[in-house]
């Protein structure tokens, strides 16, 4: 099973060689990391707000968006297997972005403790979703799919 690397996933895709004990594996994967990602039980006593709204709507519009463009690359190199190249290729783009949004998660710490200090807290110490999230958040699922499509057309070499 592959995590990290797509090349490779990609050359077994290709040549059928994936076994549905295989397939089930990225599934089952992938499926955990959405719905740990998504688990209301991370949110619990944060206050939802009129940016979260925003954000939920936005986040909701780009994965249709992005989803129905990968479908169209599948679609133009060969219509072949888009639900099972999503999943098993998903796994490690998902898991290289998550990788690089720790490593600058823990550079803009460092920066901001150090330069900025500035107070992401209220008084309640309750953060708050800020325009600025919503744009990251935006610019982060642009990426996501924006890249997976280039790794789709792949297929066709």
């Amino acid at each position: 099973m592959y995590i990290w690397k797509i090349s490779p996933l990609i050359e077994q895709l290709k040549s059928d060689g994936l076994s549905q004990k295989e397939q089930l594996k990225y599934f089952l994967t992938y499926s955990v990391l959405m719905i740990i990602a998504t688990d209301p039980l991370l949110s619990v006593g944060l206050v939802y707000g009129f940016y979260d709204a925003v954000n939920t709507a936005s986040m909701s519009i780009l994965t249709i968006v992005g989803v129905i463009y990968c479908y169209k690359v599948n679609k133009s190199i060969d219509d072949k297997d888009f639900i099972l190249r999503f999943v098993t290729i998903g796994l490690p783009i998902t898991l290289r972005l998550l990788a690089l949004l720790i490593v600058v998660g823990i550079l803009f710490g460092v920066v901001d403790e150090i330069f900025i200090e500035s107070s992401y807290l209220d008084e309640s110490d309750t953060y708050q979703t800020t325009p600025v999230d919503v744009l990251f958040t935006g610019i982060l699922l642009f990426v996501y799919y924006y890249y997976f499509a280039s790794k789709l057309k792949l297929f066709a070499k």
